[in-house]
């Protein structure tokens, strides 16, 4: 059995002359630094005679040096699997990101030594479910007539998108209760200093606004996800899903009947935050380019 299992970024595995296919336990596609935890989830549990991973393709989304990087025994940002899996895989890593085939097929000839004996004991490996937070510096309004409500989303927010400091979590927010245009600014301990300067005024600019870390178990408890199922008009406007996509103003009026499309929910929802943007099954960029040629979730059917 080949002793090398090959890792193709943004290109087909398909694409590769075949004798250099032939040489390999695996070729499989990647996108995206995830695809490093079923790698070695199929190390473990499929592949035990593979002693070397060959990282090939042009890295155009800067995902191999993850790959590369957990592949050599660094618990990194993209690993979902324990950290004792990481250091103890013990596989060489050829590093070959932006060469041409001639040099991947020199090598692999190079490294191609079948083995029948494992390179490592077999294991079950669970994936741990993601559980990371984007941390976002931009200014972002909430808004509700309800403080308590308001409050709630504000530290839902936080613990979403919040900045991690060492004593604290925090973002830049202007938080809104109404329209009559009194505001107040200044800094807002979500859980000892509310309602802050919402008191006084209608819109209240939190710079920041921070939950300390060692009260997050009781931050969360504050927030129920029922509290946005409630018919709320915000400086956003208002989407609702339903034949089309309807876009409300803050006051009532139907702005815009849309295309129920999963090109224009996209649209919408990455105008809603920016640099970010919802996530609806795979990864946008890539399925936006390669369209049926996109190929990375045959790595969880394989494995």
């Amino acid at each position: 059995m080949s002793n090398i299992l090959l890792i193709v970024l943004w290109r087909r595995a398909e694409d590769l002359p075949l004798d250099i296919r032939e040489k390999a336990a695996y070729v499989g596609t990647a996108y995206s630094a995830d695809v490093v935890n079923h790698v070695v989830k199929a190390l473990y549990e499929i592949y035990t005679h593979v002693d070397t991973v060959v990282v090939y393709g042009p890295d155009l989304s800067g995902a191999g040096d993850y790959v590369v990087q957990a592949l050599r025994g660094e618990c990194n940002d993209a690993v979902r699997v324990p950290c004792q899996y990481i250091k103890e895989l013990g596989v060489q890593v050829v590093d070959l990101r932006w060469r041409d085939d001639n040099t991947l097929r020199e090598v692999v000839a190079m490294l191609y030594k079948p083995r029948n004996t494992p390179a490592r004991e077999r294991r079950e490996v669970a994936l741990e479910p993601p559980d990371k937070r984007l941390q976002y510096r931009g200014p972002h309004v909430i808004y509700d007539p309800d403080p308590a409500t308001l409050r709630a989303k504000a530290v839902d927010y936080i613990l979403t998108y919040g900045v991690e400091t060492r004593d604290v979590i925090y973002s830049v927010l202007i938080l809104q209760r109404g329209d009559g245009g009194g505001y107040a600014a200044g800094p807002c301990d979500l859980l000892e200093d509310w309602p802050c300067g919402l008191g006084r005024a209608d819109v209240f600019m939190a710079t920041p606004a921070y939950v300390k870390k060692r009260e997050l178990q009781k931050a969360a408890a504050l927030v129920d996800v029922g509290i946005y199922g409630r018919d709320v008009y915000d400086p956003h406007g208002n989407f609702v899903l339903a034949d089309s996509l309807y876009h409300y103003s803050p006051r009532g009026v139907l702005l815009r009947q849309i295309e129920l499309t999963e090109v224009n929910v996209r649209r919408e929802a990455q105008k809603l935050l920016p640099d970010h943007a919802f996530y609806l099954g795979r990864e946008y960029a890539a399925y936006r380019i390669l369209k049926e040629r996109y190929v990375q979730d045959r790595w969880k059917g394989e494995f």
